[in-house]
């Protein structure tokens, strides 16, 4: 009886000590777990706050680079627009990765049995330089679309200024244009001589006054032919060389303005105030022997 009560003793002990080495087995397994999914969560956030920094840097990189391309535009240099359009692209490409991989981050964490309280921390600062890289990038989009407004400004007024330029240039052109047709005119006049038939065959004087044809004298015709007077600047044309036997004019002109010189011929008229010479009348008609 003692030796059968010994022995259930022994077996009972024997099931008891099984028992705990499977508990205790089951508990290493459990930590072992925690181990893996801990090194695991480490590993993908390591990783993944690598990519996330160089990320950034990329962004800094890329924000310097619009920047010194802006500049060029805003002091008039020719940049290339597609250029830092394409660069907004890639910033934005990257801070919207970088985002993804930190709410990737935060969900493996949060289904890991491994919470790890750094790595928590981590994310959180993480994502903090993330939102304030999101606020340096909208002020660089602010600073773009102001330079853009101001450029259009800028070429619109430019374009104002270069149309009122070219009006003024065509105002002026005009104006000095007539003011030189003006002067032409103010100082164009006309002369012809010849003997008396010549001048009344030629249709620029005609006979007038007197008494039974006795006592007329020539005066320039009304409807004179304007094609046979010879054009002259009055500033330039001061003599006439005439060699004549006599000359006397049929146009009225002031006595004191001009004389004739004379020796064995009248050698010439000499006008010698042009402004008062032509001043009643810019045709001179001479009539020679």
């Amino acid at each position: 009886m003692k030796k059968l009560i010994y022995l259930c003793v022994v077996v009972l002990l024997a099931s008891c000590q099984q028992g705990k080495i499977k508990q205790m087995q089951a508990m290493q397994d459990s930590l072992a777990q925690a181990a893996v999914e801990k090194d695991s969560a480490i590993i993908n956030f390591v990783s993944a706050m690598t990519e996330i920094q160089e990320n950034l840097d990329s962004i800094k990189q890329v924000e310097d680079i619009v920047r010194i391309e802006s500049s060029a535009v805003s002091e008039g240099r020719p940049s290339d627009k597609d250029r830092i359009l394409s660069d907004i692209a890639t910033i934005h490409e990257l801070m919207q990765k970088n985002k993804e991989l930190i709410n990737k981050l935060q969900k493996q964490l949060g289904s890991s049995n491994a919470k790890v309280a750094e790595l928590q921390r981590a994310i959180v600062v993480l994502r903090r330089q993330v939102e304030q890289k999101d606020a340096e990038i909208a002020e660089l989009n602010a600073e773009l679309e102001k330079m853009h407004v101001d450029l259009n400004n800028l070429n619109t007024r430019i374009e104002e200024m270069t149309a009122e330029g070219m009006r003024k240039d065509a105002d002026l052109q005009a104006r000095a244009s007539t003011i030189q047709s003006q002067t032409i005119a103010m100082n164009t006049a006309f002369y012809a001589f010849g003997s008396q038939k010549e001048l009344i065959d030629n249709d620029l004087v005609e006979k007038s006054g007197g008494f039974l044809g006795i006592g007329r004298t020539l005066k320039m015709k009304k409807d004179f032919n304007q094609a046979y007077f010879t054009q002259v600047d009055i500033r330039d044309f001061t003599r006439m060389e005439l060699h004549a036997k006599k000359a006397k004019l049929v146009t009225t002109h002031p006595s004191d303005s001009y004389h004739f010189e004379e020796g064995d011929l009248v050698e010439a008229i000499v006008i010698d105030n042009p402004q008062t010479f032509w001043q009643s009348s810019k045709y001179l008609i001479i009539e020679v022997n």
